[in-house]
């Protein structure tokens, strides 16, 4: 895997502790600046080399500040009903701890990840019957973790959304926590959460109308204050229009935008969304029966009425899988450095292709016995996870 991506970037450690050593005559706020473009795995390996990071670890501006700068996917969460099952390391200089990955794996239900953290719904059983604790946030490129209230009622496995509050410098510390969950059955109904970090409290918590199909709660895209959903042809009894959901955190209203018609031409479509350019909605969607991966963007006309444009499409065949029946479950585009990269599962198998500079498709891992596995994007940052985090083993 280290052939795998032609413009991920070399970091020179030699060159790095040579930079933070004392004979450095750089200022200090340059040279802060320099190593806030590092990803968290690095910046511990330099830790014993100067007392400057040392002190920049316990710095809660630098700690944003370089969770600003590593957005980037570093490394894929794999999940089967909402447990972690792997880890895929897509950059080998920003990876998880492995007593992160086994906290991970031991500690409850994954919710979803942004921003270097990850989400986990904790769970407490009794006389077979599962009482929600709260939601565990963890850092588990920092080893620390603290616990959310528990919301109100009966919670369900789901997937959360994160809409980020900008101070104005791009520093985020504060944030928006969108928890949804779904019932399963030939109509779903949706649940919304929302928690305010500023408040330290639930700020909304309501049925809403989110269309009669199952959603894919592990994909969200959040552009601004609206969050995105896209409903599962896979997993919904609802043969109807497959769509996407557009919801505003601030207002909390809901826009259902179906997607194009050519993409809902068979049963058992795929379909994932991601952001384009920082800019527009993404559709990826796969056709099962013509082994053809379709890209198109949502943008407005002239006239402000939003429309599906059809940017690329690539076909299992251009990828080097020719004459074999695949079966692909999940699907999912990533900002890896300078390149998008194509992510999908066939079978027990996660694969990728460079979207940008083409070339063959490359095998990331193995699953196993995995039932219908699930994505989902870290970014390895030093990001704390609220106020009053603790170390992982305070759990």
């Amino acid at each position: 895997m280290a052939n795998m991506l032609k413009n991920t970037r070399a970091i020179d450690h030699t060159g790095l502790k040579k930079l933070v050593s004392r004979s450095c005559r750089l200022p200090e706020d340059v040279l802060v600046q320099i190593i806030s473009y590092l990803p968290a795995k690095v910046f511990f390996k330099l830790l014993p080399v100067c007392k400057t990071l040392c002190r920049l670890s316990l710095d809660s501006h630098f700690l944003l500040l370089q969770s600003y700068r590593n957005k980037t996917i570093s490394g894929i969460i794999v999940i089967g009903e909402n447990i972690l099952r792997s880890f895929i390391r897509i950059d080998h200089g920003a990876g998880m701890p492995n007593n992160s990955l086994e906290f991970l794996s031991k500690t409850g239900s994954i919710l979803g990840s942004a921003g270097g953290l990850v989400f986990i719904l904790l769970e407490k059983y009794e006389m077979f019957r599962a009482t929600t604790v709260g939601i565990c946030v963890c850092n588990p490129a920092r080893g620390t973790q603290c616990c959310l209230p528990p919301p109100s009622g009966a919670c369900f496995r789901g997937g959360v959304a994160v809409r980020f509050i900008n101070d104005g410098d791009g520093v985020t510390k504060d944030y928006k926590l969108v928890y949804l969950t779904q019932t399963y059955g030939l109509t779903a109904s949706h649940h919304c959460r929302v928690y305010d970090s500023v408040a330290r409290a639930w700020t909304m918590d309501k049925e809403v109308d989110f269309g009669p199909q199952q959603l894919n709660l592990e994909d969200p895209v959040v552009c601004g204050d609206i969050v995105y959903w896209v409903s599962s042809d896979l997993e919904s009894y609802v043969r109807d229009h497959t769509y996407v959901v557009a919801f505003d955190v601030r207002d909390e209203c809901t826009q259902i935008i179906l997607l194009p018609r050519e993409t809902v031409t068979s049963f058992h479509n795929i379909y994932g969304i991601t952001l384009w350019e920082g800019k527009w909605l993404c559709l990826i969607h796969y056709g099962p029966f013509t082994g053809v991966f379709g890209l198109w963007l949502l943008k407005k006309t002239s006239s402000s009425v939003l429309e599906w444009v059809k940017m690329h499409e690539i076909s299992l065949a251009q990828m080097g899988f020719t004459g074999k029946l695949f079966f692909v479950s999940y699907v999912k585009l990533i900002e890896v450095a300078t390149t998008m990269m194509l992510v999908f599962t066939a079978h027990d198998t996660v694969y990728s292709y460079n979207i940008k500079d083409g070339g063959a498709c490359k095998k990331l891992d193995s699953l196993g016995l995995t039932y219908f596995p699930k994505l989902i994007a870290y970014s390895n940052t030093l990001r704390p996870c609220g106020d009053q985090e603790e170390l992982l083993e305070a759990i």
